[in-house]
């Protein structure tokens, strides 16, 4: 009998003051979460109705359990009449995604029916940045995996008075704002970071990673046994995580951690009972388990 927790169709849902994160992930079954407040979705690998006005979608690899349901979005918005959404992917998956968008194209539309355009794929490289409001920009990275892979960080843009401007009144502020005086200084608070699938040495490299509010982290392999088969396949073992946590205690700061994209051979007892058992207890503290 398969599992209830291998069911896509069936989300974790977490409430946090600022958002609601719908999401799923096992491995090589399906991976997507979806921020509704952030109308922004992180890979495709199922296509539930709630994802479909979602107008932005971060891809970060080119695994079909990752990007299966893509083409899935793109013909239910166009059936609903929604404008095309936006599909940030890896610049080197471009030329697979127009392939597979034209053959399904050839698949769904009979002969002499006009056939619609290309989605709108948008490739990123590493270092890329998307505004996608104007208190809000993604920017992408580098993951290590076996294939091209990015994950994303999405920013809050926030201001704060100049430290010559500290004690001045609120009607000379407005007066000073209408002449077009600059009296605030920009910066950014990392609010949410999604990494898709990874090896352990994106987490050094991208110190940024561990001061997002909201960490996306997959933890594939958990079983003694299994460190070189996370590492062929470039993956995270549950080892790795741990040598991390004791090798850079203080690098990940992030007030929730999503662990998700466990293996379809565990249950989900085996996978709470591990993690309770061999995760540090201020870290478990801050887990969410996508299982």
């Amino acid at each position: 009998m398969t599992p209830r927790h291998h069911n896509p169709g069936l989300p974790i849902t977490l409430k946090f003051p600022q958002e609601t994160i719908n999401a799923f992930s096992i491995a090589a079954l399906s991976t997507y979460a979806y921020v509704p407040e952030m109308n922004v979705a992180f890979d495709m690998g199922d296509c539930l109705m709630d994802a479909v006005p979602i107008q932005r979608v971060f891809i970060s690899h080119g695994h079909g359990d990752h990007t299966r349901c893509l083409l899935r979005h793109v013909s239910l918005r166009r059936l609903l009449g929604m404008d095309p959404a936006e599909y940030y992917i890896p610049r080197e998956t471009l030329e697979g995604f127009r392939a597979i968008s034209a053959a399904w194209q050839k698949m769904e539309y009979h002969k002499g029916r006009k056939e619609h355009k290309e989605p709108n794929f948008i490739p990123l490289d590493a270092g890329n940045e998307v505004t996608l409001n104007r208190q809000l920009v993604a920017q992408a990275f580098g993951v290590t995996h076996t294939m091209p892979s990015l994950g994303y960080t999405l920013f809050e843009l926030r201001k704060k008075l100049k430290p010559e401007y500290h004690g001045t009144e609120s009607l000379e502020l407005a007066r000073l704002r209408r002449e077009g005086v600059e009296f605030e200084d920009e910066f950014r608070v990392p609010r949410l970071t999604f990494i898709g699938d990874s090896t352990i040495e994106t987490l050094y490299r991208e110190r940024h990673i561990g001061q997002s509010h909201i960490l996306f982290l997959e933890l594939t392999f958990l079983m003694e046994d299994e460190r070189e088969l996370a590492r062929r396949r470039g993956h995270t073992h549950l080892d790795d995580l741990l040598e991390f946590l004791q090798q850079c205690p203080d690098a990940l700061q992030n007030e929730h951690i999503i662990l998700k994209h466990f293996s379809m051979r565990y249950t989900r007892r085996q996978i709470f009972s591990i993690l309770k058992a061999r995760l540090p207890a201020d870290f478990l503290a801050r887990v969410h388990i996508l299982a």
